[in-house]
């Protein structure tokens, strides 16, 4: 295995490397338009100068958009770590579930990947760890990262239960490697595995979302696709509707009042201008 995670400064529309060895995904790559390839770029400038200009920051967590989760009163969907690498420059990691199949993978990528089109549609939310937190994530986000690699389950499920180990969305890896960081500066405790996070953010009570799904969307075939499962969820979610997920607002809560973030910020989205309308001859 390579010392470091492979690592994509290309364009969210280039095919990924994963850190896993896995097969990759049959699907059609879509290409925005140019305005919004210009603005995913210059978010992505932005996002860099902003952290670049706050003393000693070396690992934030940001929140971007994407699934369109405004039914639920949410507005971003998508965490994942940011990290300074050896050049100085911004490393994205995060879990991603590409085509929309059962599994996911963990990548090493660049910050244009991570906006993506949500860069003209959804400021980024993006919370600075305390010192010792950063320190301690940065140690288990380095080189292999064996010890973040262990929290990782590649069964994939959007609604994944926030109480078992059986599927994983993006959000509860996130979660849970912050878990290991903020335990590890607790007590020096190690969370070496999925079963150990979840049990440390269930004594330190953590409250995921609750999202309600009415009937119509469960029996329809959106429930029944690759990358939604309900299966690990208690008989009493699956039969109100009421279904406990980990999201960007209840890991950006958690953190709070825990007081692992030292400070929260926002980097505005890009706006583009409509056309102009051409004159008459």
């Amino acid at each position: 295995m390579n010392h470091r995670f492979p690592l994509v400064l290309a364009l969210g529309i280039a095919t990924l490397a994963p850190v896993a060895n896995a097969q990759p995904p049959t699907c059609t790559p879509r290409y925005p338009p140019p305005t919004t390839i210009a603005a995913m770029f210059d978010m992505a400038a932005i996002t860099a100068d902003t952290l670049d200009a706050l003393p000693g920051v070396e690992v934030a967590i940001a929140a971007r958009g994407g699934q369109d989760l405004r039914r639920y009163g949410l507005r971003h969907s998508h965490l994942a770590f940011l990290v300074r690498n050896e050049a100085g420059s911004w490393d994205v990691l995060h879990l991603l579930n590409r085509c929309k199949s059962g599994s996911s993978d963990l990548y090493r990528e660049g910050l244009v990947n991570l906006l993506g089109e949500s860069a003209i549609s959804t400021d980024l939310r993006v919370g600075i760890p305390k010192p010792a937190v950063q320190a301690a994530l940065r140690q288990l986000l380095a080189g292999e990262a064996a010890a973040a690699r262990a929290l990782h389950q590649p069964r994939y499920s959007m609604l994944a239960w926030p109480g078992g180990s059986d599927y994983q969305n993006s959000n509860q890896w996130i979660l849970e490697v912050t878990a290991a960081a903020m335990a590890q500066v607790e007590d020096g405790r190690t969370l070496g595995n999925r079963d150990a996070a979840l049990a440390w953010l269930k004594h330190k009570d953590f409250r995921p979302s609750r999202l309600h799904i009415g009937l119509g969307k469960r029996l329809g075939a959106r429930l029944f696709a690759d990358n939604v499962a309900v299966t690990d969820h208690p008989a009493s979610e699956r039969v109100s509707g009421n279904y406990s997920v980990v999201t960007v607002e209840s890991v950006f809560d958690f953190l709070h009042q825990h007081g692992a973030l030292e400070r929260e910020l926002s980097i505005a989205h890009q706006r583009i201008a409509a056309p102009a309308a051409s004159s008459s001859p």
